[in-house]
Parts: C-alpha cells; sequence; structure tokens
C-alpha cells in the first residue's frame, strides 16, 4: 500500500464503521400507530335514519370504541353506541358491534378503513325492535401524542334483513368525533 493510503485507510475504515454502527441506532422504527396497544375512545357525533320517512332524522351520538391493535395495521374494535332521536314520537337507537379496521400510518395522522357487524336496538313508543347490521368505517385519527389521539370517524350501517318492525333499516349513517387514550398491551 503507498504511504499515504496506508495513513489515510484505517481512519476511514474506523469513520465508515462508526458511520455505520450510528446509521443502524439510528435508523427510524417502523410506524406502528395501534401495534400492541389497546385504545380507549370516547365520542360524540350525529345519527341520521336515510330511509326511512315515518322516523325522527336527526339523532345525538354517543359512543365508546375499544380498539385492540393486531399488528401494525390492523386493528379489532368492540364497541357500543346510542343515539337519540328527538321528536314527539322519540327513537333511541343502541348498537353493539365489532368492526376490524386497516390503518395507513403516516407519522402523526391515521387515516383507516373497516367492516363490522352490529346488532341494533331500536325504542320507539314503547315498542323494542332488534335488527342484524353490517357497516363500513372510514375514518382519520391524529395522533396528538403518542398516548392520545382525536379523530373523525363516518359509519354507514345497511341493515339486510329488516327484522324490527319500528326499525331504522334499510340504511343508517353515523358521523362523530372521538378521542381516545393507548394503553400497552400486557
Amino acid at each position: 500500500m503507498r504511504p499515504a493510503l496506508a495513513r489515510w485507510y484505517p481512519g476511514f475504515l474506523r469513520s465508515f464503521a462508526a458511520l455505520a454502527v450510528l446509521g443502524v441506532v439510528a435508523l427510524p422504527s417502523t410506524a406502528s400507530a395501534y401495534e400492541d396497544e389497546v385504545t380507549l375512545s370516547i365520542g360524540t357525533g350525529y345519527g341520521v335514519v336515510l330511509a326511512n320517512p315515518d322516523l325522527p332524522t336527526h339523532g345525538a351520538r354517543l359512543a365508546v370504541d375499544v380498539g385492540i391493535g393486531l399488528n401494525d395495521a390492523w386493528t379489532l374494535t368492540p364497541r357500543v353506541e346510542w343515539v337519540f332521536h328527538p321528536a314527539s314520537e322519540m327513537l333511541h337507537v343502541g348498537i353493539v358491534g365489532l368492526e376490524t379496521t386497516y390503518a395507513f400510518d403516516i407519522l402523526e395522522i391515521v387515516p383507516f378503513f373497516g367492516l363490522g357487524v352490529d346488532g341494533i336496538g331500536t325504542l320507539r313508543d314503547g315498542a323494542f325492535g332488534v335488527d342484524l347490521a353490517i357497516h363500513a368505517v372510514l375514518g382519520l385519527d391524529w395522533l396528538v401524542t403518542r398516548d392520545w389521539l382525536v379523530g373523525l370517524d363516518v359509519r354507514a350501517y345497511v341493515l339486510p334483513f329488516s327484522l324490527a318492525t319500528n326499525g331504522i333499516d334499510p340504511v343508517y349513517l353515523t358521523v362523530g368525533l372521538h378521542v381516545g387514550y393507548g394503553f400497552e398491551r400486557f
């Protein structure tokens, strides 16, 4: 080896090795908004009966969700919500469901979509009805911190069987804002 190259080469190797180690240590981890987390969310919003003119149309919504992160993209969410439709003949809509969502983790903003199955109970004029529904969800979460999130969700429910005589069939829509807190799964 030439004398100038011999003096330069060991320093270059040490510098290259140090940069390589630093690069591996400093590499960003993969994004995972909800992986290994349980997220408790509460929400409020709006519910609307879309196709049944005999029912009160507009309602106020309250919801509670428990999102269980399955991996870096998929979440399983048991959820309950209640929508109150004020009118001369008030309508109460209770929804208990389970949905699975896919999240596109983009730093602080996390768009998601998914599908779910639900039991929907309606109470109007003392008459109670139960229906089976399927729904699609589309939403967007903003990860304010690693633990806290604020989001928007839209759910379209389809009631294919129309079991309840006072039901909200065939289509029901909810729009809501939610706040959530993520806990590490044990």
